[in-house]
């Protein structure tokens, strides 16, 4: 596996570094991370993958994710020392803290990682484990003003939200400080305190959602992660597979 680029640079967690590999052209950065940890390759705290173009990116429930260069911004951490189911949504709050300094609308959270605004898409995050580490990958649309006609629909951008292009690489080393700063502050675990923070973000709350085996009222997160609904026979708690929430995609 050859990277074009490695870069090495300081940001503010406990002064350690965040180390980027960048790529020209991949079929996926979760691909990449996840050979890396299979090889057993040493690697260094806090590392980040950034690619211009993604041929075959993933997204939750085996989707396809749309990537353009310069249009979508692909991304992917590994993340050590998991000890916690709720690292997917402790990667959802770290990487809403990033975007909304930028977007002066509401962004929400869909169960469990989606980022939305005005009930479209703007980012999504697969997280998959790999030998005790995460590997959270990270899509945003970025610079998009049109999308397949199957979603378009349900996506925006930054740039339909803002009328500003933005840089990807920029954005990349902004949502990577941001996710690992999320994590380290919590302590790698969905603390009663994480979730305080993620309740009143996330986009399911108060609202019918739909589950394969659950229908009911949204009403709050377990601190393993998962979604607890109000049904007819009591709470049912949904720890993966597709939720779907009205009024939203």
């Amino acid at each position: 596996m050859q990277a074009f680029d490695f870069t090495e640079e300081k940001i503010s967690i406990m002064n350690l570094s965040l180390n980027t590999i960048k790529l020209k052209s991949v079929d996926s950065t979760n691909n990449y991370a996840k050979a890396l940890l299979k090889s057993g390759e040493p690697l260094m705290p806090y590392t980040v993958i950034y690619t211009k173009e993604q041929t075959k990116g993933r997204g939750r429930l085996g989707r396809s994710w749309h990537s353009k260069e310069e249009e979508s911004l692909c991304m992917s951490l590994i993340i050590p020392n998991i000890r916690s189911s709720g690292i997917t949504l402790l990667c959802a709050l770290g990487v809403h803290r990033a975007l909304r300094r930028l977007c002066p609308q509401k962004l929400q959270i869909k169960w469990p990682n989606d980022i939305i605004c005005e009930n479209k898409k703007l980012c999504g995050i697969l997280t998959e484990g790999v030998k005790g580490f995460a590997v959270a990958g990270i899509g945003i649309n970025l610079n998009s003003t049109d999308f397949p006609a199957d979603i378009a629909h349900k996506a925006t951008s930054l740039r339909v939200l803002t009328g500003k292009l933005f840089d990807g690489e920029e954005l990349c080393r902004e949502i990577a400080t941001s996710v690992f700063e999320t994590i380290e502050e919590y302590g790698g675990m969905l603390t009663e305190d994480a979730i305080r923070e993620y309740t009143p973000l996330c986009a399911n709350m108060g609202r019918e959602v739909t589950a394969e085996n659950a229908k009911g009222i949204a009403t709050g997160i377990d601190p393993d992660g998962s979604l607890k609904i109000a049904t007819e026979k009591g709470i049912a708690n949904i720890s993966f597979g597709e939720v779907i929430v009205t009024d939203i995609y």
